[in-house]
């Protein structure tokens, strides 16, 4: 199997479940700013000490 058929193949699954995908997605970047976010406060927190 070669690099581009598992691209291909890739894109196809995508495609096939675009709500799963979709929601994963979301999942990914609620979790990416949420850990962001908790840094964030952790910084000014320790700033104000």
């Amino acid at each position: 199997m070669t690099f581009r058929s598992s691209l291909i193949g890739a894109f196809r699954a995508l495609r096939r479940n675009i709500t799963r995908s979709l929601l994963t997605t979301l999942g990914i970047v609620i979790g990416i700013a949420a850990v962001i976010t908790m840094m964030e406060i952790g910084r000014g927190s320790a700033a104000n000490i």
